[in-house]
């Protein structure tokens, strides 16, 4: 056995080390292999942003490093990445890494996958709910009157927004400190359970299903999301993926979420998911550093009123 053989069949035996989080599929693939001629048929097995693993249906002798150009669609796109073989089982299971992507091809990938994320976040809820539900029906019973009365005052502002302007009751502006004082005035609850902070800064919208952005200001946050006035129009509905771009205090912000409620034409709420630990505590970092200042304004403004 030379050298080169000798190193071959040591990467086969090294365990895959894709830092990026890999989705289970279960889709038709092509391969076709540098110097290898006729395409080889395969079914795709995982994905990620990095690359994927596929088994093919004929025992394959393919090396380690040797280039491949991987077709497949997934969620109704066709991908067609050139890549190298990064190991093989030595029969039908080969892993494929990605290379010398096309800046457009690599979003519409992270997309696809962020698409797959959500799906796997839903699937994982659902058996969560299975087994609360087992656990305690009572407590599901509630949850679900909770969301029943949210989806019932999304539909009533629905339909508010479809009434002529002249027609629409008239909607008074409440400062943030007599929102939260009142408990008695709002007849639609909030139900975030952590606290809003009211900032102002601006921020970027980015609508990752089709693409585009919206330009607005943040007008409040909190760690579950926040709420944001657009400049234009919104042109989606609620639950729409949507990632929230903003500066405040000097640091970035690029935080994944969703669409919760649509307030009117322009104001939107956005609820925060997936938030990696990192990002969680820069948030909270965040909002200690707003209560912060908030509470170094207060004795200033009390001392302005006894003047």
């Amino acid at each position: 056995m030379n050298g080169r053989d000798r190193r071959d069949e040591l990467a086969t035996r090294q365990p895959e080390r894709r830092s990026d989080s890999r989705y289970s599929v279960d889709e038709d693939s092509v391969l076709l292999f540098s110097g290898y001629g006729d395409p080889q048929e395969a079914r795709l097995v995982d994905l990620s942003q990095q690359g994927c693993r596929v088994r093919t249906n004929e025992r394959i002798t393919a090396r380690v490093r040797l280039p491949v150009e991987v077709f497949f669609k997934v969620n109704g796109a066709a991908f067609r990445f050139r890549g190298v073989v990064q190991w093989t089982d030595g029969r039908n299971l080969l892993g494929i890494r990605f290379v010398n992507m096309i800046p457009r091809r690599m979003v519409e990938l992270a997309n696809v996958i962020r698409e797959m994320e959500a799906e796997a976040t839903a699937r994982a809820e659902a058996v969560n709910r299975l087994f609360a539900e087992r656990k305690a029906p009572h407590l599901i019973e509630l949850e679900t009157k909770e969301r029943a009365e949210g989806l019932n005052d999304e539909l009533a502002d629905s339909a508010a927004k479809e009434l002529p302007e002249a027609a629409r009751p008239a909607v008074l502006a409440v400062p943030v400190e007599a929102e939260h004082a009142s408990s008695k005035a709002p007849a639609r609850r909030d139900r975030r359970s952590q606290t809003r902070h009211e900032v102002d800064t601006r921020a970027t919208i980015l609508l990752v299903k089709i693409g585009s952005t919206l330009r607005g200001r943040i007008v409040d946050l909190s760690l579950s999301g926040c709420r944001i006035r657009t400049d234009d129009r919104l042109p989606v509905g609620i639950y729409t993926r949507v990632e929230t771009e903003f500066h405040l205090e000097g640091l970035p912000f690029r935080l994944g979420g969703v669409i919760q409620v649509i307030h009117d034409r322009c104001t939107v709420g956005i609820r925060f998911l997936d938030l990696s630990e990192r990002k969680r505590q820069q948030v909270l970092e965040l909002i200690g550093e707003i209560e912060q200042m908030r509470a170094a304004q207060m004795p200033a403004e009390s001392a302005e009123d006894r003047i």
